[in-house]
């Protein structure tokens, strides 16, 4: 299992830069944030993960969750998804779908109190394609199309530290890096004798942020545990350059070839300053041993205050409440396997950081999955799936009602362990 492992790291790097299949909305910020707030296992419950850990559990979210982690265990955790999604207008729709990589985690332990994990994730995704029509004082008809490619990915590492019994800390540090580009594009379908003007701008960012976690746990009664979990990301000024064209072309649009006319507009390198807003979190868990498990979180993110060159772009401060459960009937049965099999649902419910027209973009979604141990080996296999909905048709917005399904494989490996042979 260790061997298939490392094969699916080393797999990693082909799948990495993969394009997610994006939301019109990711035109605005840094584009559609991952929806990956950590494993397939913590997805299929509802996102809840500020109070979640375990001796086999890779949990990201909350870096304090990896003091748990058995010190002679190697974790390994890896997940991709598939997309299905119908865009709504008061008018019209359309259907897309896509399949990505989803993330990786790696986590050990370096002492009994100190435990630490590497993992890569995308971090955000730039991906639309819009037109629109318009008419000039003098009766001329122009079209305006609206183009965006690229994403950002991250790379952690995390650390985490038993402090007390009870109690653990951590840190996690994130390299942010990659591309986005923008492709505006003004033409006159009628007139050969207006020139038609395209603007690209490209930003290349790469910098670091910081995230904090703390779990505090108490025992009471019998196998009954509750833990209460609390995360911080330090807001950051991020390090980006940014490239801006403009030029006048003859044709160039559709499937034409453009000839450049002039250039009214070139920077190469200006510098560009992003503020990444701070974020809070906190939740609860209740579980009894291996049986059942109960959890809510809260988390909020100050994205009013995020600015891209001095600009905001329509984006809000966000929040999310989310709700989830977690059951396994006999997690030691020999008999049956079903009852060895642990079964999730949650949901959650979203403000997003999009503010489009003076709508506030909502969001919510119905999670349930399994996780499937593997016969004779320390491995499980989890699957979650997701029903929900984004935006709305009001003001001219476009609705999206998706459903998502990802699979994960979570593996455990014992460390400096003798073979006894007889």
């Amino acid at each position: 299992m260790l061997f298939l492992a490392v094969m699916i790291f080393m797999t990693v790097g082909s799948v990495f830069a993969q394009a997610d299949i994006s939301s019109p909305y990711s035109r605005f910020g840094l584009g559609t944030m991952s929806k990956n707030k950590s494993n397939t296992m913590i997805q299929s419950m509802g996102g809840i993960s500020n109070a979640l850990d375990g001796k086999y559990l890779l949990n990201n979210a909350n870096p304090a969750s990896y003091a748990e982690i058995d010190s002679l265990t190697f974790l390994f955790d890896a997940g991709f998804y598939m997309k299905f999604v119908t865009y709504r207008t008061s008018e019209l729709s359309e259907r897309g779908s896509d399949a990505s990589f989803d993330y990786f985690d790696l986590g050990f332990g370096v002492t009994k109190w100190w435990k630490m994990g590497v993992g890569a994730a995308p971090f955000s995704n730039r991906e639309y394609t819009s037109t629109a029509d318009f008419v000039w004082e003098y009766e001329y008809p122009y079209v305006i199309d609206y183009d965006g490619v690229g994403g950002l990915n991250k790379i952690y590492w995390t650390n985490g530290f038993k402090v007390f019994k009870n109690l653990s800390l951590g840190v996690k540090m994130n390299y942010i890096f990659g591309n986005i580009t923008d492709l505006t594009t003004l033409y006159f379908p009628d007139h050969i004798h207006v020139f038609n003007e395209k603007r690209t701008i490209n930003l290349s960012l790469s910098d670091l942020t910081f995230d904090f976690g703390l779990i505090f746990k108490h025992d009471f009664k019998k196998d009954y545990r509750m833990a209460i979990g609390l995360t911080y990301s330090l807001p950051a000024t991020m390090r980006a350059h940014r490239n801006i064209f403009i030029k006048t072309m003859f044709k160039g649009y559709g499937d034409n070839s453009g000839n450049i006319i002039d250039t009214i507009l070139y920077k190469d390198g200006e510098r560009v300053d992003v503020k990444y807003p701070q974020s809070i979190g906190a939740g609860i868990t209740l579980q009894k041993g291996e049986s059942w498990l109960i959890g809510v979180d809260f988390n909020w993110s100050n994205w009013a205050a995020f600015r891209m060159g001095g600009v905001n772009d329509s984006l809000q401060n966000s929040w999310n409440v989310a709700v989830g459960a977690s059951y396994t009937p006999d997690h030691t049965s020999v008999s049956s396997y079903l009852r060895k099999v642990n079964y999730r649902a949650g949901f959650h419910y979203d403000q997003t950081f999009y503010n489009i027209y003076g709508t506030s973009i909502k969001k919510y979604g119905l999670t349930f999955g399994v996780g499937l141990p593997i016969q004779r080996a320390m491995t499980t296999l989890n699957i979650a799936a997701e029903i929900g909905r984004m935006g709305t048709t009001q003001n001219n917005l476009i609705a999206e009602t998706y459903f998502n399904i990802s699979f994960g494989v979570s593996i455990h490996d014992r460390w400096f362990v003798k073979r006894r042979y007889k």
